[in-house]
């Protein structure tokens, strides 16, 4: 697919989720926003955002067949497997709890307990499971497998979600002034938070309030060759890219004065060339975006 969503989107799109529709995320819903995270880190701030949002709502099927492919972290899995056991369903299958417990356990001995806890639940896993311990690579090739069934089986959806998703940010956007989005925008900035979670998410989250605050401030104008943008979305706004002046790759900030919006073309001969002069332009332009 040609379309995709970043997490600073999903976040913001379960946001706008819990207000409009009233209802908990689907499966496939649910399946789509995961398969697009990129690495461990994502995938806790995703889980934190959804226990946030839907904290009684979410599935069983989600949390077993899908998410906890993703969790890398021993502590994490414990706690989400007690989740489940405490809702103690009859019609639901623990094994996939126990199993991705032993492959994160670090030990031949720990991994002998899982199996012991297994039975009081009525799970046979049985002692050659013992040897797998310690198995982050198999954890991640089972991610592979997961996602590529996913991307068969849930792909044809996305479209529709997606498109749902820009009419709701839209919306929301519409509903503020480009000073309220600059204002929040600067004091998370300026606050230094002291949990690492709290941290993590807020800089997560504030990349789609990044881009919407770089495309509003120019505009509809390239801020290098200082043309019209070449068309409109479907949306009916000006269509330009948000660029990082100095690459968030490479150590760049996520930040209004690190941000322009270029048109397509402008912004390829960024990436191609680099020419001074055109950084030094877009730079003041940049710097600008922090005056009143």
């Amino acid at each position: 697919m040609n379309i995709k969503m970043d997490l600073s989107e999903i976040l913001l799109y379960f946001e706008l989720f819990k207000k409009e529709k009233k209802r908990r995320p689907e499966l496939n819903e649910l399946n789509m926003m995961l398969y697009y995270l990129e690495n461990y880190d994502q995938v806790e701030v995703f889980h934190n955002k959804l226990q946030e949002e839907f904290y009684n709502l979410l599935q069983n099927r989600f949390i077993s067949g899908s998410l906890i492919h993703f969790i890398e972290d021993y502590e994490a899995c414990i706690k989400l497997k007690e989740k489940i056991l405490q809702k103690k369903s009859k019609r639901f299958k623990y094994s996939m709890m126990f199993q991705h417990q032993i492959l994160l356990s670090k030990t031949k001995e720990q991994a002998i307990n899982i199996i012991k806890e297994a039975k009081d639940f009525e799970v046979e896993l049985g002692e050659e499971w013992a040897d797998n311990y310690d198995s982050l690579q198999l954890i991640r090739e089972k991610q592979k497998k997961w996602r590529k069934k996913v991307i068969i089986e849930e792909s044809k959806g996305f479209p529709e979600l997606y498109e749902d998703f820009i009419r709701m940010k839209s919306n929301y956007f519409e509903s503020l002034s480009l000073q309220q989005i600059k204002g929040t925008l600067l004091n998370e900035q300026s606050t230094v938070d002291s949990s690492r979670k709290m941290a993590q998410t807020s800089a997560f989250t504030r990349s789609v309030y990044i881009k919407e605050f770089a495309r509003r401030v120019s505009n509809g104008i390239c801020q290098l060759c200082e043309k019209e943008a070449p068309f409109l979305d479907k949306q009916g706004n000006p269509f330009l890219e948000v660029h990082h002046i100095h690459y968030l790759s490479k150590g760049g900030t996520d930040t209004i004065n690190n941000v322009v919006a270029l048109c397509p073309n402008c912004h390829r001969k960024i990436h191609q060339l680099e020419l001074e002069e055109d950084i030094e332009k877009i730079s003041i332009k940049a710097s600008e975006n922090m005056l009143d």
